[in-house]
Protein backbone atom coordinates (compact mmCIF):
# COMPACT_ATOMS: atom_id res chain seq x y z
CA UNK A 1 0.00 0.00 0.00
CA UNK A 2 3.00 2.26 0.42
CA UNK A 3 4.63 1.80 -2.68
CA UNK A 4 1.50 2.57 -4.25
CA UNK A 5 0.72 5.79 -2.41
CA UNK A 6 4.76 6.65 -3.50
CA UNK A 7 3.83 6.08 -6.61
CA UNK A 8 0.77 8.41 -6.88
CA UNK A 9 2.96 11.26 -5.32
CA UNK A 10 5.27 10.94 -8.27
CA UNK A 11 2.57 10.88 -10.72
CA UNK A 12 1.13 13.75 -9.36
CA UNK A 13 4.65 15.53 -9.43
CA UNK A 14 4.93 14.35 -13.04
CA UNK A 15 1.35 16.10 -13.92
CA UNK A 16 2.48 18.99 -12.15
CA UNK A 17 5.37 19.23 -14.29
CA UNK A 18 4.05 18.57 -17.41
CA UNK A 19 0.82 21.18 -16.39
CA UNK A 20 4.29 23.66 -16.35
CA UNK A 21 5.66 22.15 -19.69
CA UNK A 22 2.23 22.76 -21.11
CA UNK A 23 1.88 26.13 -20.53
CA UNK A 24 4.91 27.69 -21.80
CA UNK A 25 5.44 27.28 -25.38
CA UNK A 26 6.93 29.75 -27.61
CA UNK A 27 5.71 33.04 -29.77
CA UNK A 28 4.45 30.54 -32.29
CA UNK A 29 3.26 27.88 -29.86
CA UNK A 30 0.89 30.91 -28.24
CA UNK A 31 -0.56 32.11 -31.29
CA UNK A 32 -1.23 28.35 -32.78
CA UNK A 33 -3.03 27.93 -29.21
CA UNK A 34 -5.08 30.76 -29.85
CA UNK A 35 -5.51 29.70 -33.50
CA UNK A 36 -6.69 26.26 -32.55
CA UNK A 37 -8.58 27.18 -30.20
CA UNK A 38 -6.84 24.97 -27.49
CA UNK A 39 -8.32 27.13 -24.37
CA UNK A 40 -7.70 24.63 -21.83
CA UNK A 41 -3.97 25.26 -22.12
CA UNK A 42 -3.85 28.63 -22.08
CA UNK A 43 -2.95 29.32 -18.19
CA UNK A 44 -1.39 27.20 -15.80
CA UNK A 45 -4.63 25.97 -14.11
CA UNK A 46 -6.11 24.97 -16.53
CA UNK A 47 -3.63 23.13 -18.16
CA UNK A 48 -2.81 21.48 -14.52
CA UNK A 49 -6.55 20.55 -14.29
CA UNK A 50 -6.68 19.33 -18.39
CA UNK A 51 -3.54 17.08 -17.54
CA UNK A 52 -5.33 16.22 -14.00
CA UNK A 53 -8.45 15.29 -15.66
CA UNK A 54 -6.54 12.55 -17.90
CA UNK A 55 -4.21 11.34 -15.41
CA UNK A 56 -6.84 11.10 -12.95
CA UNK A 57 -9.01 9.23 -15.40
CA UNK A 58 -5.85 6.13 -15.78
CA UNK A 59 -5.58 6.03 -12.34
CA UNK A 60 -9.72 5.80 -11.49
CA UNK A 61 -9.29 3.09 -14.70
CA UNK A 62 -6.23 1.12 -13.49
CA UNK A 63 -7.49 0.94 -10.08
CA UNK A 64 -10.75 0.18 -10.96
CA UNK A 65 -9.31 -2.97 -12.57
CA UNK A 66 -7.11 -3.59 -9.69
CA UNK A 67 -10.12 -3.53 -7.13
CA UNK A 68 -12.56 -6.09 -9.74
CA UNK A 69 -9.50 -8.60 -9.89
CA UNK A 70 -9.20 -8.44 -6.13
CA UNK A 71 -12.69 -9.03 -5.58
CA UNK A 72 -12.77 -11.95 -7.87
CA UNK A 73 -15.18 -10.12 -10.45
CA UNK A 74 -12.68 -10.21 -12.77
CA UNK A 75 -10.17 -12.99 -13.66
CA UNK A 76 -6.81 -12.11 -13.45
CA UNK A 77 -5.74 -12.89 -16.77
CA UNK A 78 -8.96 -10.88 -18.15
CA UNK A 79 -7.07 -7.60 -15.90
CA UNK A 80 -3.96 -7.92 -17.04
CA UNK A 81 -5.05 -8.28 -20.39
CA UNK A 82 -7.50 -5.33 -20.05
CA UNK A 83 -4.67 -3.12 -18.68
CA UNK A 84 -2.25 -4.23 -21.30
CA UNK A 85 -4.77 -2.77 -23.53
CA UNK A 86 -4.96 0.45 -21.86
CA UNK A 87 -0.78 0.27 -22.02
CA UNK A 88 -0.87 -0.32 -25.99
CA UNK A 89 -3.26 2.32 -26.54
CA UNK A 90 -1.36 4.93 -24.71
CA UNK A 91 1.42 3.85 -26.41
CA UNK A 92 -0.20 4.66 -29.70
CA UNK A 93 -1.19 7.81 -28.07
CA UNK A 94 2.48 8.55 -27.52
CA UNK A 95 3.58 7.40 -31.45
CA UNK A 96 0.58 9.73 -33.03
CA UNK A 97 1.96 12.43 -30.82
CA UNK A 98 5.47 12.02 -31.88
CA UNK A 99 4.21 11.62 -35.36
CA UNK A 100 2.17 14.78 -35.53
CA UNK A 101 4.80 17.08 -33.60
CA UNK A 102 7.43 16.75 -36.40
CA UNK A 103 4.62 17.85 -38.55
CA UNK A 104 5.74 21.36 -40.27
CA UNK A 105 2.74 23.45 -37.61
CA UNK A 106 3.22 21.82 -34.87
CA UNK A 107 7.27 21.31 -34.92
CA UNK A 108 7.75 25.24 -33.80
CA UNK A 109 5.85 25.64 -30.92
CA UNK A 110 9.46 25.02 -28.59
CA UNK A 111 10.66 22.09 -26.80
CA UNK A 112 9.06 22.92 -23.58
CA UNK A 113 5.37 22.36 -24.98
CA UNK A 114 6.57 19.29 -26.82
CA UNK A 115 8.09 17.43 -24.07
CA UNK A 116 5.00 18.19 -22.26
CA UNK A 117 2.63 17.25 -25.30
CA UNK A 118 4.88 13.33 -24.99
CA UNK A 119 5.16 13.79 -21.40
CA UNK A 120 1.44 13.23 -20.82
CA UNK A 121 0.59 9.85 -22.62
CA UNK A 122 3.44 8.72 -20.86
CA UNK A 123 2.52 9.68 -17.60
CA UNK A 124 -0.19 6.77 -19.08
CA UNK A 125 1.98 4.39 -20.35
CA UNK A 126 3.29 4.34 -16.73
CA UNK A 127 0.58 4.06 -14.56
CA UNK A 128 -0.66 0.83 -17.07
CA UNK A 129 2.14 -0.61 -17.04
CA UNK A 130 2.43 -0.06 -13.30
CA UNK A 131 -0.78 -1.57 -12.50
CA UNK A 132 0.02 -4.52 -14.94
CA UNK A 133 3.40 -5.13 -12.72
CA UNK A 134 1.57 -5.25 -9.24
CA UNK A 135 -1.51 -6.93 -10.29
CA UNK A 136 -2.61 -8.63 -6.83
CA UNK A 137 -3.86 -12.27 -6.99
CA UNK A 138 -7.93 -12.84 -6.16
CA UNK A 139 -8.48 -14.13 -3.05
CA UNK A 140 -11.43 -15.50 -2.37
CA UNK A 141 -11.03 -16.74 1.20
CA UNK A 142 -8.43 -14.99 3.45
CA UNK A 143 -6.29 -16.82 5.27
CA UNK A 144 -7.31 -17.19 9.17
CA UNK A 145 -4.67 -15.53 11.68
CA UNK A 146 -5.61 -18.47 14.00
CA UNK A 147 -5.04 -21.24 10.93
CA UNK A 148 -1.96 -19.39 10.23
CA UNK A 149 -0.05 -19.74 13.49
CA UNK A 150 -1.66 -22.40 14.43
CA UNK A 151 0.20 -24.73 11.19
CA UNK A 152 3.38 -22.64 12.08
CA UNK A 153 3.34 -23.79 15.65
CA UNK A 154 2.94 -27.55 14.19
CA UNK A 155 5.42 -27.62 11.73
CA UNK A 156 8.12 -26.77 14.94
CA UNK A 157 6.84 -29.62 16.66
CA UNK A 158 8.31 -31.53 13.66
CA UNK A 159 12.14 -30.47 13.61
Amino acid sequence: MKNRINFYLFILAIVVLDAVLLRSPNLLGKIGLILYKYDYLRTFPKALLTVSLVAGAGVVLAEAVRYMVQRAKLKFFTGRLVLFVLFMASTAMLVKTVIDFTAWSYSHTGLRFQLGAFLLPLILMIQFFYSWRTMPKATLFPVSPVMDTKNKTESYGND
